[in-house]
């Protein structure tokens, strides 16, 4: 009689390891939800930029961007990608700025106009 409780508990122990084993797994390889809010992202308006980043005239404006050193979510210290320089050269009005000083962001006007055109139509 013994032998098979032994068994039983044996097998039961068994599968709650692997099943603790398998929802560790699964949790460090699934993609997060992205329900909250991210504190390291810059506020969003909509998320209007989901358009620019899809059209290749934004797409070299964020190069550029980028390649002057501009992160995405950096906004606070004067450095982020959207708010602090590809906002700027888009909507115009402003101009891109690093530690408060003005900075010249190397795109062409066709690029320029070609995203505000893509930006509008995605409002």
């Amino acid at each position: 009689m013994v032998r098979p409780i032994t068994s039983r508990v044996l097998m039961a122990s068994a599968f709650f390891v692997w099943l603790v084993i398998g929802v560790d797994v699964s949790a460090q390889t699934m993609p997060r939800p992205s329900a909250g809010i991210n504190p390291q992202a810059q506020p969003s308006k909509g998320g209007q930029h989901h358009a620019a980043e899809s059209n290749p005239a934004c797409q070299r404006i964020i190069s550029e961007c980028k390649r002057l050193g501009f992160i995405q979510g950096q906004w606070k210290e004067d450095n982020g990608l959207w708010r602090d320089c590809f906002d700027p050269v888009v909507k115009g009005g402003a101009t891109a700025t690093r530690d408060g000083k003005p900075i010249r962001v190397p795109v062409s006007q066709s690029d320029v106009q070609a995203c505000r055109a893509a930006e509008s139509h995605h409002k």
